[in-house]
């Protein structure tokens, strides 16, 4: 299973009333060409995406949340599995991609290529509906049970190391963090109705 495979089994579902929000990595080009619009939170930490995932879920129910993690995002902040256990919002869908290596600085292996189970730990936390696919049909059914029947889940992908999908040039994402922060503030805004940055003062 690859990463740009389960990217096209999701994209169809999102709709712009949706807030996502990923890790770094291959992740941003492959989303950014399949669902390039501002309601994406491009993070750019590692560790950060589930906690903003979760901050959005709770201070917004009535929206669905989508939470596109890595693997060497997880394991720089375990301990926001046990708050999301506790929390266990139903408009929230964690979907990690993992490979089993920091693929951004050469592919040295994480600690799921050997005997950490990502799922397993975050049904100990308390996650409803944590789960590991290995196949695109195995994903799928997770994912859509989850996304379209209004349940927390927590879907570990098993994905191929070393498939990045090979993007011209032309094709990858533009966009800096900086730039994607206020475009999806400024998003977020317009779909809510309200001002969370007002900017600069005005007189």
């Amino acid at each position: 299973m690859e990463r740009i495979d389960v990217i096209r089994r999701i994209a169809p579902h999102v709709t712009p009333e949706d807030l996502v929000t990923t890790s770094i990595g291959a992740t941003w080009d492959d989303w950014w060409n399949y669902k390039p619009a501002d309601n994406t939170f491009f993070t750019g930490i590692l560790g950060s995406v589930t906690t903003t995932a979760l901050g959005m879920a709770v201070s917004l129910p009535h929206r669905r949340i989508l939470a596109l993690e890595s693997d060497g995002s997880v394991l720089m902040n375990t301990g926001a599995m046990c708050t999301l256990g506790n929390e266990r919002p139903p408009n929230l869908t964690v979907i990690v991609m993992d490979n089993g290596i920091y693929e951004n600085i050469g592919g040295p292996p994480t600690h799921t290529s050997r005997n950490t189970d990502l799922a397993m730990m975050a049904a100990g936390a308390g996650c409803l509906n944590a789960a590991t696919a290995r196949t695109l049909d195995e994903f799928e059914s997770s994912f859509l049970a989850s996304w379209e029947g209004g349940e927390m889940a927590y879907i570990v992908a098993k994905i191929e190391p070393f498939k990045k999908y090979p993007w011209k040039w032309e094709d990858r994402k533009p966009t800096d963090g900086i730039e994607d922060k206020y475009n999806f503030l400024r998003y977020v805004e317009k779909l809510e109705g309200v001002v969370i940055h007002p900017g600069a003062a005005h007189n």
